[in-house]
């Protein structure tokens, strides 16, 4: 179907009000060929169909998408969010973009002088990885801005509204989000005569941009604080691929099938990255979602990686109580559904109490804890009965594991002075008038210069539950000083260093507080009644908190695994000096993990 371009503006922006099959009929959504995870596992699927052996034998991991189709779609491709830019630094050559047909509207090249429409046909072609990487990363985009997950836009963390995706980016073996060249950057490299791209690896892209996307909903957790906040990112990026993957039917189908709905047999799912993580460690993936650590087992442990997949192991057991519960529950019901069937419902639940949440988290320094208690309350908004039992699973999950979710301060603590909740959300400036306000009931020193980094709302949908109740979510920050004292910072003795505290306050339509999340500061707090005597346990957290983070910055310093940027450039800091160091504006101290040794960068073998 075609349309005038002002009459198809128009039609798009009223999407939202149609259902996905008037999208689909009108147009406003687009086919697009991509991998569903690699070319590695795309040989095997054909391998396995010539042999006519193998249950997957008629999967093919090249699969259609449907992408939102917005009207003003341009070469690269680029789109409202995204800029597609193919440019190979290691060879400095810039290769041709795909181009738009607006009459067509799908993507093609040109070859012999003819127009050729980039399916999967054509996935040796570099325009084909173009447009399998900006369908994927626009695809994820759509995921997190869905009413049943963020139920709002999602922002980038750098100026601008665009983010840089680059196919090819040079010879190595590595790809990551870097927030200051405000793109995601996918590599390639040889491993036993294979030429291994990053761009047409599904999780590769799914990890990365859930890293982007996690970055500008909370822009400090790049700053290295703690190895837990380090981990959630990791975490944040691995579910992101998780989660994509059980959003595409193929995929889900083909887990169902073979786990039989018993999610300790998967593979499908819960394995991360095969082909990289073949031609780099020499096994099927380069992490597994089936890891059981708790956190006792990685408490020495220096590497983010290994904590995140304790909490990856974490959500990926919740996920397989839900499915129990659902078979459980059919069963009780007489209503048996299929494996698939109990699959799709428990994968959309999932989805809503893996992401939600993210909204309750705190602006800075999150811990294991505070997604948690972040989980757990959400979900205690939309089911507060939890009739089925989903809940209570989940509470067992964490505790298994070591996490702690128990809530430090709860919301009934707080009796705030007077307020509107549409003054609160009517700017940043009207958000902090309420908070300097009630700086005593919010445990904030007096002293301290809070500001308001983030105001907004959201519009949310539960599955299966109709749309939840607007939220307004305030962020505040302040950062403290610290000095690092003692010769055991070695370069860095008698620089200062910031803490950073602040916290999470999100209310319900009404003015009604549901989540306060917080990370208190060693300020002394003022308390004049019995009300706010809870302020008085602040300062030890506090005091807690700051010798915490000496402690991880000099363990940091102890394994030589932080470089100064201001001696080195970035892409030059040793692979063994994974934390960059620099000066901010005030002349303190930055310490924040260097993005090109941020995923993946181990060699076979090592």
């Amino acid at each position: 179907m075609h349309w005038d371009i002002e009459d198809y503006a128009n039609l798009y922006h009223a999407g939202s009000l149609l259902t996905e099959k008037n999208r689909r009929t009108l147009g406003l959504r687009m086919p697009v060929d991509v991998y569903l995870q690699d070319p590695l596992v795309a040989e095997h699927a054909r391998q396995a169909a010539d042999d006519h052996v193998s249950k997957r034998a008629e999967w093919n991991p090249l699969s259609t998408i449907d992408i939102q189709c917005e009207p003003d779609l341009t070469r690269g491709p680029t789109s409202a969010r995204i800029a597609v830019v193919d440019y190979d630094a290691d060879t400095n050559m810039l290769r041709d973009p795909a181009e738009w047909d607006d009459e067509e509207r799908h993507f093609f090249t040109m070859v012999n002088g003819k127009k050729v429409p980039l399916t999967k046909e054509q996935h040796d072609l570099s325009q084909f990885h173009q447009v399998n990487v900006w369908a994927i990363v626009q695809s994820i985009l759509n995921m997190y801005e869905d009413n049943t997950i963020l139920g709002r836009s999602a922002p980038w963390a750098f100026e601008g509204n665009r983010i840089i995706l680059v196919p090819h980016a040079g010879d190595m073996q590595n790809a990551f989000y870097d927030r200051n060249s405000k793109a995601i950057q996918f590599y390639y490299f040889h491993s036993d005569g294979k030429l291994v791209l990053t761009c047409l690896s599904h999780d590769i892209i799914a990890h990365e941009t859930g890293h982007a996307i996690l970055d500008g909903l909370r822009p400090f957790y790049l700053e290295d604080t703690s190895i837990q906040t380090a981990a959630f990112h990791e975490f944040t990026a691995d579910l992101t691929a998780i989660l994509t993957a059980l959003l595409n039917n193929e995929l889900r189908f083909e887990a169902a099938r073979e786990s039989q709905g018993d999610l300790e047999h998967d593979q499908i799912i819960s394995g991360l990255a095969e082909e990289f993580g073949y031609y780099s460690y020499g096994r099927p993936y380069l992490r597994t979602a089936q890891d059981k650590r708790t956190m006792t087992e990685v408490q020495n442990n220096p590497s983010p990686y290994d904590w995140s997949q304790v909490l990856s192991g974490t959500m990926f057991d919740i996920l397989k109580e839900m499915l129990a519960i659902r078979k459980t529950k059919a069963l009780v019901s007489g209503k048996q559904p299929t494996i698939s069937q109990a699959f799709s419902f428990v994968s959309n639940r999932f989805r809503r109490v893996a992401f939600q949440p993210l909204d309750y988290l705190p602006p800075v320094d999150v811990q294991f804890s505070d997604y948690a208690r972040a989980v757990l309350r959400a979900d205690e908004i939309v089911e507060p009965a939890d009739e089925d039992g989903y809940r209570e699973a989940m509470i067992k999950v964490f505790q298994t594991r070591g996490i702690n979710y128990i809530e430090q301060n709860p919301v009934s603590k707080l009796n705030f002075y007077t307020y509107d909740i549409n003054q609160i959300a009517r700017s940043r400036m009207d958000a902090y008038h309420f908070l300097n306000a009630n700086r005593r009931q919010l445990c904030i020193p007096a002293e301290q210069d809070i500001a308001v980094v983030d105001l907004y709302q959201t519009d949310k949908m539960a599955w299966g539950k109709g749309k939840l109740p607007r939220e307004v979510v305030v962020q505040y920050v302040w950062r403290e000083d610290v000095e690092l004292k003692g010769k055991e910072y070695e370069t860095l003795q008698g620089e200062h260093t910031t803490l950073l505290c602040g916290g999470t306050l999100v209310f319900d339509n009404r003015g009604n507080l549901l989540s306060w999340q917080h990370k208190p500061g060693t300020g002394k707090q003022e308390v004049k009644n019995r009300l706010r005597k809870y302020c008085e346990d602040e300062v030890d957290k506090g005091n807690l908190r700051r010798e915490a983070m000496l402690e991880y910055i000099r363990n940091r310093l102890l394994r030589g695994a932080i470089g100064m940027t201001e001696q080195n450039r970035r892409d030059v800091i040793s692979e063994h000096q994974p934390v960059e160091v620099s000066h901010s504006v005030d002349g303190s101290l930055r310490f924040g993990i260097t993005p090109h040794l941020r995923h993946w960068t181990n060699k076979r073998g090592g």
